[in-house]
């Protein structure tokens, strides 16, 4: 039995939000790190949260690297989880919207080897 791990794309929308949002904190940060203010280039004031942080750099970098990694993370999982043998579909998370339990994952397996044992006399062990 072969076990295949494969990616299951992202929405093509949901993966250019990430992009973005990926390109805006490494500009927050790099304007952060070396004191500068982006808002003056773009003639617009600069909101108070930007000048708080100025003032607290570490927290603020910190802040904003785990905010906007966690905002990526969610735009770009699926969640899918496909469990199949020999092409056979045997488990689906997308349709589901859940995992098996330990309990149905066995079952299933040894309902497919249950039935590959009856036609073709070859034989999984669990």
């Amino acid at each position: 039995m072969a076990v295949v791990g494969e990616v299951y794309s992202p929405p093509s929308l949901k993966t250019f939000l990430a992009r973005i949002l990926s390109i805006i904190k490494m500009i927050l940060l790099v304007c952060l790190l070396f004191g500068q203010n982006p808002f003056i280039l773009l003639n617009m004031p600069t909101p108070r949260v930007y000048l708080w942080a100025l003032q607290n750099k570490m927290y603020a970098c910190l802040m904003i690297f785990f905010l906007s990694n966690s905002l990526e993370s969610y735009l770009i999982s699926t969640g899918a989880f496909e469990i199949t043998v020999d092409d056979v579909p045997l488990w689906s998370k997308l349709e589901t919207n859940r995992l098996p339990s330990s309990n149905e994952f066995i079952q299933m397996l040894q309902t497919f080897s249950t039935n590959i044992d009856s036609n073709n006399n070859v034989r999984m062990n669990i």
